[in-house]
């Protein structure tokens, strides 16, 4: 017979340690690869994602004078169809106020109600705050790394691997410990 000896108990806290640098490191590749990304090909990706995420009539816009919009399509929210615009922005700063209105300004050529920025980057303060400003139409904020998470979680330029290991469970044995 085989005698395995029991891990240490260090061994299942450096698998799992192992596993988020993993994760870490194809998490930094996305989005290197995002970044470096045709501008129209960053938009079929958008495309793909809001389908894979339950959006109806996705589709991109003309990619001349687009007016800010760059992908439109519909969700069911509750009992409602919502018509949404998306920007898609794929570089390495910072999202400021401009896009964000031209964005807004654009919603009633699209009969949309609400809309959404994706970067790569990140939103200055001034957009962060203005996104829900009181009496104008919601704008959702998609940053770099939250956009990393959707693609992730829709296993979008991602596979997903699972690791199967033993862990000694001696509490499934108490009964039969020898005693009396």
């Amino acid at each position: 017979m085989r005698r395995n000896r029991q891990p240490s108990a260090g061994k299942g806290s450096e698998l799992f340690r192992l596993a988020r640098a993993v994760n870490d490191e194809v998490r930094a590749r996305l989005h290197a690869y995002l970044l470096e990304m045709d501008a129209f090909k960053f938009e079929e990706l958008i495309k793909l994602l809001l389908e894979e995420m339950g959006y109806d009539n996705v589709a991109t816009t003309s990619p001349t004078n687009d007016k800010g919009v760059d992908v439109v399509g519909t969700i069911e929210l509750g009992i409602s169809a919502v018509r949404e615009v998306l920007q898609a922005k794929r570089h390495k700063g910072t999202i400021n106020q401009p896009v964000l209105d031209q964005l807004r300004g654009s919603l009633h050529r699209f009969n949309a109600v609400r809309g959404t920025i994706i970067t790569t980057g990140r939103f200055s303060k001034g957009v962060e705050e203005a996104a829900f400003e009181r009496g104008a139409a919601p704008i959702t904020l998609i940053d770099g790394e939250k956009l990393v998470d959707l693609l992730v979680e829709h296993e979008i330029g991602v596979n997903r691997r699972q690791v199967e290991y033993l862990e000694f469970a001696p509490e499934k044995l108490v009964q039969f410990r020898g005693g009396n």
